[in-house]
């Protein structure tokens, strides 16, 4: 299924090069990207890949979109996404789709990435946890027990708390640090 058919960028110019997102595209030769049923954005940092995705995560009103606020007074990013289009695509029976899914989202490759080292770094506090405890006497029935308790539970909580979100390059390094070390 292809959710999305076509999208087209505003066409609009603006004098001040400066003016957020329409500077990002202004030198770019397409401004109307078609869609198939999987689709590859790539290129340089700064190109403006995340930018576009947001834009149509704005424009389709999903769930996760970021929000760009700017000057209340110009609207810059609001009317930027206002003048763009879009096209639906086709549903499994070949049929132009109306709208959009309602439970459609817009997941960011960072959401991903934080989610799996969320994972990670919960798997080391645990363990780090237990070997604590199996250093101060606590024998194999004990750990067992402390491993599903509340009190474990609350103390992992309490740790993770204090874990930071990074950028998508930031926890990308940090993932392959790990899989380095786990190697080494």
């Amino acid at each position: 299924m292809v959710y999305i058919n076509t999208f087209k960028l505003s066409n609009i110019k603006v004098s001040n090069p400066n003016i957020y997102p329409y500077n990002v595209f202004a030198n770019k030769n397409e401004k109307c990207l078609v869609f198939d049923k999987i689709t590859i954005l790539y290129g340089n940092n700064a190109c403006g890949k995340s930018s576009l995705l947001n834009i149509i995560a704005n424009k389709l009103g999903l769930s996760g979109k970021e929000e760009v606020s700017g000057n209340p007074r110009e609207p810059y990013f609001k009317i930027f996404v206002e003048e763009c289009t879009y096209g639906l695509g086709e549903n499994e029976r070949g049929q132009v789709q109306q709208n959009i899914s309602e439970n459609s989202r817009y997941i960011k490759s960072e959401d991903i990435m934080y989610e799996i080292k969320k994972i990670q770094h919960e798997a080391i506090l645990r363990e780090g946890y237990i070997y604590e405890h199996a250093k101060k006497g606590y024998n194999k029935e004990q750990l067992e027990m402390l491993k599903h308790s509340p009190k474990m539970r609350e103390q992992i909580g309490r740790m993770k708390f204090g874990q930071e979100k990074y950028s998508n390059g930031e926890m990308s390094l940090q993932i392959f640090d790990d899989l380095l070390e786990a190697v080494i």
